[in-house]
């Protein structure tokens, strides 16, 4: 969850004001891990920066997927997700949007003996 900078600073002047970690955390709703690093950031640079959110340029696209699976029949589900640099998961979601299974059984060959 993201917290605005007003929030923030809020539970910084509360805890500067001689209240514990602990007391402040519980009267904010807010994890005393969650302070301790706003702690810290606020003491290192004087207020707290606004993080960029990351560009998510790594979507999977079906067009993508279909062609990479076409070059690559036998690939496995982690090799995929490496190949265009996206979690396993994702990777198997889109399969199922696709209606594709890949499902891979070693085949096991059992003699059996009376």
């Amino acid at each position: 969850m993201a917290y605005d900078n007003k929030f923030k600073t809020k539970t910084i002047e509360y805890r500067k004001k001689g209240n514990s970690v602990r007391k402040t955390a519980e009267a904010f709703g807010i994890s005393t891990n969650t302070l301790n690093t706003w702690l810290k950031e606020y003491d290192e640079h004087g207020e707290f920066i606004i993080k960029p959110k990351p560009a998510n340029n790594t979507k999977l696209t079906e067009q993508a997927l279909l062609s990479y699976y076409e070059d690559n029949p036998d690939s496995y589900q982690d090799e995929t997700a490496k190949h265009f640099g996206v979690t396993q998961a994702g990777v198997s979601k889109a399969l199922k949007r696709l209606g594709i299974t890949r499902k891979k059984r070693q085949s096991v060959t059992r003699s059996k003996t009376l």
